[in-house]
């Protein structure tokens, strides 16, 4: 019998090692480097000189050139081959999605036209950009074109993406990546639908009245217009001096009575006429262009806009909400508009009261004890004072309930109503990522 169970037990730890042994051989699933790596050995072998460049991570609306240089080999890159090719491989994962476009060695479409098309949202003709398939995109530039190919703007069209950067010089055109990573291939893809002209906002006169009649309807205790006279290209500049407190600008413009005119759709964005710094942007394919911000104190707001439909009339709204005298300054003029904007993007009631708690905070995630009183509501606000803003969040946590809310694009502040049942203490979190950003808390009590 012990023989039998010797046997039985040496022939379990053979199957198991047999098993390990399979376990093993058998490769890891391919992430994205993996995905890199394998591309680059593959031209490699096809006799290129391949390098691969430093991982890159993007977030939706922030763009980024790329020096593409060839890379040197045995020969050196002197040594190149007049008729030589240079390709760029970018790689993200699958369900990324981005565009590149080569800028040439004079930095593409000259600043202006870039400009307007890059507000407008518009493609230009002769668009050079290449859209992404199934997190893969390739430019291959071969003899004195190689040039338009030392610079590259990528662009991401999802939410966020890390890259992997193959770039590799032969002496004709490498197999395509699709062939290399077969997973990736796609099928063909469907050309753009037309979806026809935009539609006509209407009267100029019964746009503006209707603005400022939806403000009315929502607080706001006045409401002041300002016009001007558009550019013959349909550009222009509102320079307007603003009190403190939050601010809602339309912009809309008058359509021309011609029947062949230029399609009306303004986009615009709101700086500090002192230091520059956005307030606002719109883009949308709207006629008519919105924005929302708050300012800590009074001062020079600046407004260049595009889109009007020519020479035209051109009216700015001004929707002013006051601000709170219990909104504290001490923290600066853009903490406090950041701490108001919380307050009036959540429709939250204006404080009543002094804050019952206030911090504030850098780089990182953060816990901020607080003590509540039972049976009482609350408004938490988290806002920038300080440095460059890539995502900010304020959470709470009350008992067996929390609640959280997230800065949107652009935006500085968030905030987060709550109440006790029979707690003494919440726990707030911020998180903040960014460029040493300064964030500050207040939480004031609600009636």
């Amino acid at each position: 019998m012990a023989r039998v169970a010797h046997a039985a037990r040496a022939a379990a730890l053979s199957l198991l090692a047999a098993l390990a042994g399979v376990s093993a051989g058998t490769p890891a699933r391919a992430d994205l480097s993996d995905d890199a790596a394998r591309v680059a050995r593959m031209w490699s072998l096809s006799g290129a000189r391949v390098a691969r460049l430093p991982p890159i991570f993007l977030e939706h609306g922030r763009a980024r050139v790329v020096a593409v240089d060839p890379p040197t080999g045995a020969a050196g890159a002197a040594g190149a081959a007049a008729d030589e090719c240079l390709t760029a491989a970018f790689l993200a994962p699958r369900t990324a999605e981005f565009t590149l476009s080569p800028e040439g060695p004079s930095g593409g479409v000259p600043a202006l036209e870039g400009l307007l098309q890059q507000l407008r949202g518009a493609e230009p003709e002769g668009d050079r950009r290449v859209q992404s398939a199934a997190g893969v995109a390739a430019i291959t530039r071969c003899g004195a074109e190689r040039e338009g190919l030392r610079r590259v703007a990528i662009e991401v069209l999802s939410a966020r993406s890390a890259f992997d950067v193959v770039v590799a010089a032969s002496s004709g055109p490498l197999e395509r990546v699709e062939a290399i990573l077969p997973e990736r291939a796609s099928g063909p893809v469907a050309p753009r639908g037309d979806p026809g002209r935009p539609s006509e906002p209407g009267p100029l006169d019964a746009r503006v009245a209707r603005a400022a009649r939806r403000a009315l309807a929502e607080g706001a205790p006045r409401v002041a217009p300002t016009d001007m006279r558009a550019s013959s290209i349909g550009t222009g500049q509102f320079s307007v001096k603003l009190p403190e407190g939050c601010h809602r600008l339309d912009l809309m413009a008058e359509v021309p009575s011609a029947t062949l005119r230029r399609a009306t759709d303004l986009d615009a964005e709101a700086r500090e006429g002192t230091t520059g710094r956005l307030l606002d942007r719109d883009r949308s394919d709207a006629p008519d262009a919105r924005l929302d911000f708050c300012l800590g104190e009074q001062g020079v707001v600046e407004v260049p806009f595009l889109g009007a439909a020519g020479p035209v009339k051109v009216v700015l709204s001004d929707a002013q909400w006051p601000m709170s005298a219990f909104v504290p300054g001490h923290f600066g003029a853009r903490a406090r508009g950041n701490l108001a904007a919380a307050l009036h993007r959540r429709h939250a009631p204006a404080p009543r009261a002094q804050a019952i708690a206030e911090a504030i905070g850098a780089q990182g995630d953060t816990l901020v004890p607080v003590q509540v009183e039972p049976g009482r509501c609350y408004f938490a606000a988290a806002a920038l004072a300080r440095g460059e803003l890539r995502a900010l969040r304020i959470s709470v946590e009350l008992g067996d309930r929390a609640g959280r809310d997230d800065a949107g694009e652009n935006g500085e502040s968030a905030g987060v109503a709550f109440c006790s049942e029979i707690e003494e203490s919440a726990a707030l979190r911020v998180s903040a990522r960014g460029g040493s950003p300064v964030w500050v808390v207040a939480v004031w009590p609600m009636d």
